[in-house]
């Protein structure tokens, strides 16, 4: 179905699309080859790659561009943080060179083994409907900052080493910051918090190049992974994008989309970014002290008009109200602060009282069929909840919660929301076939 929506988003898959860009002298980028962003530093006697992309043959296509220029060994790897889709393609840089030095921070990958230790295997699942995996291709018309790509099982899951190879995990660990130098490349690394708790910062001083990992890119940021995540500590974030920022860079490379050149493009790109996130952090915490609750807020806070149709700021991979979600949730707790949610009832219980408020469950499943013809298909979805919870015409309120679904989904920039939602529904009509 084509909605506003969906047109956006396909508007902006130029800043994704494969392309191998020379950035400057000695830093070539490759965009598109696959889901994220990474880059070849080219020295004196080597080349030293930041991030490894996500999938080992997309990044073996983007070698073979960089041999169209140099047959300089590929010595060193530097991943800006642990997530698989900048790891991932890793063995192809090491089927290049068996003995490639690789950097990350030391608490390398503490996303990943957090949720192992804890046995979160639900992550995995929620995980595969953000990315829209498990969608038909017409369903799923880009990730906001990355092409629809389909890979193999397993490629973008995993460990700490962006998946089962420990070749891929990294050999050389810094704490705090470090100072690289191999191959003629000298690089400064160092620790810069946002999207990951082991995202880096790497500055090439000699071309004033700034690499900020997946603390930018163009969209809002994603502050809060409705797959689900530890608090991303959203002050941290707003802090490290003003550290990228105080570089003064020349050019600046995204974990995802593609990069910025001159300083003057790059001050206002990350002036437009800081203001941005500070705004959204700043009316929240603003909200929470005047005694909102996270249901208040999410509808409240807003980017500020001037901001409000930026397109570095586009919610094409992060949404606001989630955000806002995420930054009360990790701040002050579950806990609202409304004493009547201290103990609330149990939804059937609370489904039970409503429906026979409203007449019985008879006419939430008039009131449900209603609001979806009358285009209010949130409100559909949740009196569908309603009656599900009473075990109520259970398969005629399936079918009609995944159209709610659907609707909601065509109607949502948000591409990670689209695939969940459209996940979801997929999931509710083949329930119905088991």
């Amino acid at each position: 179905m084509d909605t506003p929506a969906s047109a956006e988003l396909r508007s902006i898959e130029h800043l994704f699309a494969e392309q191998f860009i020379q950035l400057t002298e000695r830093v070539f980028v490759a965009v598109g080859y696959g889901v994220s962003t990474f880059s070849f530093v080219l020295g004196d006697t080597g080349v030293v790659a930041v991030d490894g992309g996500s999938i080992p043959e997309r990044t073996s296509h983007a070698i073979a561009e960089l041999r169209r220029r140099t047959d300089l060994p590929i010595v060193a790897l530097v991943y800006t943080h642990g997530h698989p889709d900048h790891t991932g393609g890793a063995p192809a840089l090491i089927d290049e060179n068996p003995d490639i030095e690789i950097w990350g921070v030391q608490h390398f990958g503490d996303e990943a083994r957090r949720f192992a230790r804890n046995g979160v295997s639900i992550a995995g699942a929620r995980g595969l409907r953000q990315a829209g995996f498990k969608l038909p291709p017409d369903k799923r018309i880009n990730n906001g900052i990355a092409p629809a790509v389909y890979p193999k099982a397993g490629a973008l899951a995993g460990g700490p080493g962006g998946g089962p190879d420990p070749r891929t995990f990294p050999t050389r660990r810094f704490e705090g910051s470090a100072i690289i130098e191999i191959g003629g490349v000298r690089l400064e690394v160092s620790h810069n918090p946002g999207e990951t708790e082991d995202q880096i910062m790497t500055w090439f001083a000699d071309e004033r190049v700034v690499f900020a990992g997946d603390n930018m890119y163009r969209s809002f940021p994603n502050l809060y992974a409705i797959r689900g995540t530890q608090y991303r500590d959203v002050r941290d974030w707003c802090e490290s994008v003003d550290r990228i920022r105080a570089m003064e860079a020349d050019h600046l490379v995204l974990g995802h989309t593609t990069p910025f050149s001159g300083a003057a493009e790059v001050d206002a790109a990350l002036e437009t970014y800081s203001r941005g996130l500070w705004h959204i952090y700043n009316e929240t915490i603003a909200g929470m002290n005047a005694g909102k609750t996270p249901d208040e807020l999410a509808h409240e806070v807003t980017l500020p008009h001037d901001l409000a149709d930026h397109p570095l700021l586009g919610q094409y991979y992060g949404n606001v109200a989630w955000s806002v979600r995420a930054i009360f949730n990790g701040i002050l707790g579950w806990f609202d602060g409304n004493p009547a949610q201290m103990n609330p009832l149990h939804p059937a219980d609370r489904a039970r009282r409503l429906a026979a408020l409203a007449g019985g469950p008879e006419a939430l499943v008039a009131s449900a069929r209603e609001a979806l013809a009358d285009g209010e298909a949130q409100w559909c979805a949740e009196l569908c909840d309603l009656v599900l919870a009473l075990d109520h015409e259970s398969d005629a309120m399936t079918r009609l919660k995944a159209d709610a679904l659907d609707a909601l989904a065509y109607n949502l920039v948000t591409a990670t929301g689209r695939n969940y939602l459209h996940t979801c529904a997929q999931e509710l009509r083949e329930s119905l076939d088991t």
